[in-house]
């Protein structure tokens, strides 16, 4: 069947090309040949790139978060290195040694706003503290110490007047205590 149709068509060629296209739409082809097809919009390019962006900045966020909030965990002596955790803890227990030694003579009241003072200073220093950068943390941290200091010098100097006025005092069997 094909072949009887291509041999029709072979053979009739000249009948099926009498007809010549007009000018107006070859230079119509022509034009649309030369044109150059408008840039298209890449969406998806500008998409990976938003998303690149967003990324970055949501990691530098959550950084700069991190950073911060393991900067500010820094308010106690302890926070800055072991050593000065054993530090603390020796200094308290001082603290409260002295001041059982205190209460035993019923006078802790002579040094409470001394030490409230003292304590209200460590508070600020602690805050000082927790916004001083790693690198220049140790005149912070000598001031604690300092303060801690202080306080045991306050208690001691108590206990020492309290102990001199006791062993000059004659004794009575209420107030005898054994140091």
């Amino acid at each position: 069947m094909m072949d009887k149709l291509e041999k029709f068509i072979h053979e009739n060629r000249q009948q099926f090309d009498s007809e010549v296209p007009d000018l107006s739409i070859w230079s119509n082809i022509q034009e649309k040949l030369d044109e150059k097809p408008a840039p298209r919009v890449r969406w998806i390019r500008r998409l990976r790139v938003a998303a690149a962006v967003l990324a970055l900045l949501f990691a530098g966020g959550a950084m700069g978060v991190y950073w911060s909030s393991s900067q500010n965990n820094v308010t106690a002596l302890a926070d800055v290195s072991p050593e000065y955790a054993e530090m603390q803890q020796y200094y308290d227990q001082q603290i409260q040694s002295k001041l059982a030694q205190l209460a035993s003579y019923n006078q802790a009241d002579a040094v409470v706003t001394d030490i409230d003072e003292l304590d209200e200073i460590y508070r600020e220093l602690q805050e000082e503290l927790k916004n001083t950068p790693a690198g220049n943390r140790e005149q912070v941290v000598q001031a604690m110490i300092e303060n801690y200091k202080a306080k045991i010098d306050i208690l001691e100097q108590v206990l020492q007047k309290l102990q001199l006025l006791d062993s000059t005092s004659p004794k009575s069997a209420g107030n005898e205590v054994s140091i």
